[in-house]
């Protein structure tokens, strides 16, 4: 007898229903970050590298309630 956790037979449900289902099964994977090892260590070197060059902002214009709502 074949394992349930492993196959399941989505053959049966309507097309939407089983685009559903796959796209449920994806976040899944997402939520309890299950994915291949290189697509999370470049999330994590894309983050490492935004984080060691802060943005540098020369001069900060502040704005009246007025100049913000002007009509």
């Amino acid at each position: 007898m074949e394992n349930h956790r492993d196959i399941i037979n989505i053959s049966d449900l309507p097309g939407f229903a089983q685009a559903e289902l796959l796209d449920f099964y994806e976040f899944l994977r997402a939520k309890h970050k299950i994915g291949s090892k290189k697509a999370l260590e470049r999330k994590g070197d894309f983050l490492a590298r935004f984080v060691s060059k802060p943005i540098k902002v020369h001069k900060v214009k502040r704005y009246s309630r007025d100049e913000l709502h002007e009509r």
